[in-house]
């Protein structure tokens, strides 16, 4: 294959773009160097194990792509001498460190999944290279938590990036380590990060992995937001030994926000909203003013979220999502008298909830394996209402007329009550085959037709859907897969008359 490739090459040798992506070529061919006018480069989540020290004579090559090269483990110096690269990606490759020369790309706009030397090595390239990457808008670091020294994270100079916009930490993940890191290690952890302050301009954060006790103090910006002050994007996944959240709320342009795997949560108070000293000296000022989307997912000590009544937020939450946080037991007061213009809601293995209310802007509810949910109501704006193992569910009362209801449980032996207190235009229901034919055996008139024969449309199948049924109103009809006898037809247009 190197040979074919490098005949094509030689032929082809004023190319400009060269786009091996999901390729299964292992190396790149030495007729590679004489592609002196390659601008574009991409040989990303291909099978390539090495790279030619000789690929520095691609002089004028800008783009250069190698993420999800998982065989790839070295970094050539001569990749250095690619003076022209604006876009140099190593994101889930196997490199875990990178020869001195990084600070000479002058000109990279996007650095993603650089190692950062931990010992400041003369022959490695570390955090104070970044120092002269003055055009940086996107940078990813990757195992960060090789970082220990902190007068070198403030030669990053990250601070004074103006034109950075995208920031991702990635601390190596080791799932259930909190306790694993003595209390010295943790607390150079927070204060490189901390050194590691963003600027001004920053939209999209990242940090993952990070094992240090709090979150950095650059996040908790107090009464003033001019620090982050364009931040839209935050996301904070696996970040294990933090207890409490920072006033997330005084960002002033936060548009979604994602934390996964804050095992060490237990309570979400005023603080999320508010500083202590903002909540006195300016009450007037409204916590998130611009979130549109959360989720909360994989917390599994989170048990209290306090949210009072009296305390306006969130004024344009549109979509929150909270999953598998199983000591969770209700939902704040003001969610509901606040957050007006939610329309979706997800709840996911919250198994100590028991209640979904008084939420007077949701259209879309979507109630997953929630053993414990007894109780929805008060949803005057429903279309479509999603449940799915929900067995203790009793009570669903003041909904409108809705779109669409879909439940889903394979233990359920009947058809649920509170079937007869709702109106869906159209009910999907996923079920165990025997209780399909239970209820066609039984026919119209029985007690389980009754719980959905004022219902429009009905669908009713199995887990494979070998076996279904659907119900029609008006004009009356019932069918059923595969073919069932036709008198329970007869019968039901019967009585329909």
């Amino acid at each position: 294959m190197d040979d074919v490739m490098s005949n094509v090459l030689l032929s082809f040798s004023r190319l400009r773009i060269v786009d091996l992506t999901s390729s299964k070529i292992s190396s790149l061919p030495d007729s590679f160097c004489g592609l002196v006018h390659l601008r574009y480069l991409n040989v990303g989540n291909s099978n390539l194990e090495t790279l030619p020290n000789s690929i520095g004579n691609l002089k004028k090559l800008e783009f250069l792509g190698l993420g999800s090269c998982k065989r790839l483990s070295h970094v050539p110096s001569g990749i250095f001498n690619l003076l022209h690269l604006r876009f140099l990606s190593f994101h889930n490759t196997n490199i875990e460190e990178f020869p001195a020369g990084l600070r000479k790309l002058k000109k990279l706009v996007e650095l993603i999944g650089f190692v950062p030397d931990k010992n400041n090595s003369k022959g490695l390239s570390g955090l104070q290279d970044l120092g002269t990457l003055c055009q940086l808008s996107t940078l990813s670091l990757r195992n960060l938590d090789k970082a220990s020294d902190v007068t070198v994270a403030k030669k990053a100079n990250l601070e004074e990036k103006s034109h950075l916009k995208d920031l991702n930490f990635f601390y190596k993940l080791n799932q259930g380590f909190q306790d694993s890191h003595p209390i010295e290690e943790k607390i150079l952890i927070e204060d490189v990060l901390n050194a590691l302050s963003p600027p001004p301009s920053i939209e999209i954060l990242t940090i993952s992995g990070y094992f240090g006790r709090q979150l950095p103090k650059w996040l908790y910006v107090g009464i003033d937001t001019s620090k982050l002050k364009f931040l839209r994007f935050l996301e904070i996944c696996q970040c294990e030994c933090f207890s409490q959240l920072p006033p997330l709320g005084l960002l002033p342009n936060l548009d979604l926000l994602r934390i996964e795997g804050a095992i060490s949560v237990v309570k979400i108070g005023r603080e999320f909203l508010l500083d202590d000293r903002t909540e006195v000296n300016h009450s007037s000022i409204l916590p998130f003013p611009q979130l549109r989307a959360v989720k909360m997912t994989r917390m599994p000590c989170w048990s209290e979220w306090l949210w009072e009544e009296g305390r306006p937020a969130m004024p344009k939450l549109k979509k929150l999502i909270i999953e598998k946080c199983p000591k969770l037991s209700s939902l704040p007061k003001g969610l509901s008298h606040h957050a007006t213009s939610l329309e979706l809601l997800v709840i996911v293995a919250a198994e100590l909830l028991t209640s979904v209310e008084d939420l007077q802007s949701v259209k879309d509810l979507v109630v997953l394996d929630n053993p414990n949910l007894k109780r929805i109501s008060n949803l005057p704006n429903p279309s479509n209402i999603i449940i799915r193992n929900c067995p203790n569910l009793e009570t669903l009362e003041n909904l409108k007329p809705f779109q669409r209801m879909v439940i889903y449980d394979l233990e359920m032996e009947t058809l649920p009550d509170y079937l007869k207190t709702i109106m869906p235009e159209k009910l999907i229901v996923g079920c165990r085959e025997e209780l399909i034919m239970k209820i066609i055996s039984l026919g119209v008139g029985s007690s389980e037709w009754q719980k959905f024969e004022h219902i429009t449309v009905v669908k009713i199948f199995s887990n494979d859907e070998s076996i279904s049924a659907i119900y029609s109103k008006t004009p009356f009809s019932f069918t059923t897969k595969p073919q069932m006898p036709t008198e329970i037809s007869k019968q039901g247009a019967n009585q329909q008359m």
